[in-house]
């Protein structure tokens, strides 16, 4: 799928309500949490996060990955080394969930999204005046964003949905928007998929990265890796790797 058709087809997935139908979405906006929601939470800001296989506290499910979400402004700092302050990148930013806490945190925000409609929802959601929005072509990041102007970007799970060139690219992109010594953070799926390049037009894709294949992205991007740690269970064959880079 070349960059325009690909571009066009995730518009059209938000205009037909992918965000703001999702069950994730509620999460944050109108849906109370359950008990068992809350218990999923505190498990997981319980592992240990000094470990670079980390078990999850439950078989994989809707419920588990919500929680992930849920509870990311905190063990990402358990897990890596992350500036305090300064100037955040969401790439993949959807509809905000992660920008609205980005903004309680760095001093600048800049999200952007491959779909203007999501940006569009999140703009309206988002009432953050450190934030600014932008909408970014398929392998291509906004002109608007300055060279080394970022301190520390967030990527999360938007490269098992884009075609592994559109990956190498984007991520080198971001390497030259990140001051030097900024760090860059993203996840893979991982363990499946891995020779696939693409998926079922319309729908959300798996496109899986091994160990040596992250190493490769990494090194593609001008990049230093500082971490990499597994996520996983027992009974589950695919497993997740969280990735933290450094620019010298």
């Amino acid at each position: 799928m070349d960059q325009a058709g690909f571009k066009a087809m995730w518009d059209q997935m938000q205009d037909a309500g992918y965000f703001n139908q999702h069950p994730h979405y509620r999460d944050y906006f109108g849906q109370e949490l359950t008990a068992e929601d809350r218990a999923l939470d505190a498990a997981i800001l319980d592992l240990d996060f000094s470990r670079d296989d980390i078990e999850m506290p439950a078989p994989y499910s809707e419920s588990l990955e919500r929680a992930v979400k849920r509870t990311e402004a905190e063990w990402l700092y358990k897990m890596f080394r992350l500036p305090e302050s300064g100037t955040a990148l969401d790439l993949g930013c959807g509809f905000g969930r992660s920008v609205a806490w980005l903004c309680e945190r760095y001093n600048q925000v800049i999200a952007t999204d491959i779909s203007g409609s999501v940006i569009e929802l999140a703009r309206r959601l988002i009432k953050a005046d450190n934030v600014d929005f932008y909408v970014n072509d398929a392998d291509d990041l906004p002109a608007d964003i300055n060279p080394a102007s970022v301190d520390v970007a967030y990527i999360f799970t938007v490269f098992q949905h884009i075609p592994r060139e559109f990956a190498h690219k984007l991520l080198g992109q971001v390497a030259d928007k990140l001051r030097p010594g900024g760090i860059a953070v993203f996840n893979l799926i991982s363990e499946v998929n891995e020779n696939l390049n693409d998926g079922v037009p319309e729908t959300e894709w798996a496109i899986g990265y091994s160990r040596g294949q992250a190493y490769d992205l990494i090194a593609d991007a001008g990049l230093q890796c500082e971490r990499i740690v597994r996520w996983y269970r027992p009974e589950n064959d695919v497993s997740w790797l969280w990735v933290a880079t450094r620019k010298s």
